[in-house]
């Protein structure tokens, strides 16, 4: 079980993503979207709050991947409510697939209320106390997808040969 209680998603910014494009949260691995497997693993490790940083163009769609009760808004009060707290929260600064084997890199952990003030007095995700976070592995495009998928697909093979 997790130790965090609440976390952050970082979606691309809606007008970063072309027409006719989702953000990569949103891309599917075996016909589920990243999201959802990301939501169902965050639920299963104890994540009992979640906040998806995702603009209006795309955030209907993301709250039918979320759990209920999922906060999903580009604004930075929102933001900031959610983050009012000294317990640690588990922050995705860009797409990403939970995979136990996935080593720390990219996600990280830090007081909610330090997050929010680095966050708004310096503009950077280099927080004092942050701690890298294992289990997520970054999803750079539609590459990713694909190995992840293939992944997934051999593990699925190799235990139907068990």
């Amino acid at each position: 079980m997790s130790r965090f209680k609440r976390a952050v998603l970082f979606f691309e910014e809606d007008a970063a993503v072309p027409a006719g494009f989702k953000p990569l949260m949103l891309e599917a691995v075996l016909s589920c979207p990243i999201l959802t497997w990301a939501g169902d693993r965050l639920r299963a490790d104890g994540v009992q709050r979640l906040f998806a940083v995702c603009g209006p163009r795309f955030a209907e769609e993301a709250r039918r991947c979320l759990p209920q009760g999922a906060q999903i808004s580009e604004q930075w009060a929102d933001l900031e409510a959610f983050l009012d707290t000294d317990d640690p929260v588990l922050v995705l600064p860009r797409a990403a697939f939970p995979m136990e084997e996935a080593g720390p890199g990219f996600a990280y952990a830090a007081p909610g209320r330090e997050l929010r003030e680095t966050w708004r007095e310096k503009m950077t995700n280099n927080v004092q106390s942050a701690e890298l976070v294992s289990g997520w592995l970054p999803v750079y495009g539609p590459d990713t997808v694909a190995e992840i998928e293939a992944l997934l697909r051999q593990r699925e093979a190799l235990k139907g040969n068990e």
